[in-house]
């Protein structure tokens, strides 16, 4: 299964939101960001449904308990930048997956986007405790540390821990990436 996160970082007065998608394949969008804080939320505005949305919606009604589908409603709410949406159903996925790394960070990322990052860092925090070799979340916990909490000294902490499980995978660069921009600083 295909599955995405989302991480931005503040470079010369904008955001850049990375979508990664597996292993090979990069997504770039730029949000203005002009005029806000370091960290300062992103909001849109409620869209219209996907098709993906529409066919989600028919394939729960179906099987309403699916984690699956419970997980990638909040991943097609999560690309469509319905923080509030993608956490309620990160939040009932979580209720059959209690155990999914990958759904602790989606839901602790979900947070941050919408002004709560020390509500997402205790969701980081958690699935942490549940897989501490994921490296993915380590990566989330350090960019809500640095861009939602100011807190750059453990940013950098969970970085190395994100680049050292494997320096070579796309998350291990995205916190190379990271770690070099606040050693700039």
């Amino acid at each position: 299964m295909i599955r995405k996160i989302a991480f931005a970082a503040a470079l010369l007065g904008s955001v850049t939101v990375l979508t990664l998608t597996g292993c090979s394949k990069t997504q770039k969008q730029e949000v203005s960001n002009a005029g806000k804080e370091p960290g300062a939320m992103v909001t849109t505005a409620p869209a219209m449904d996907s098709p993906l949305i529409t066919d989600l919606k028919a394939r729960l009604s179906a099987k309403p308990n699916d984690p699956d589908v419970l997980q990638k409603f909040g991943d097609a709410y999560f690309d469509a930048k319905r923080f509030e949406e993608a956490v309620t159903y990160y939040k009932k996925a979580l209720e059959f997956k209690p155990a999914e790394a990958d759904i602790f960070n989606d839901l602790g990322l979900s947070l941050h986007y919408l002004g709560n990052p020390a509500g997402g860092l205790n969701y980081i925090e958690e699935g942490i405790k549940k897989n501490p070799y994921h490296q993915r979340i380590w990566l989330t916990k350090g960019f809500i540390l640095a861009y939602g909490m100011g807190d750059l000294n453990g940013a950098r902490a969970a970085w190395e821990k994100a680049k050292a499980l494997n320096p070579e995978s796309q998350v291990g660069k995205a916190a190379s990436e990271f770690l070099a921009q606040i050693n700039k600083k």
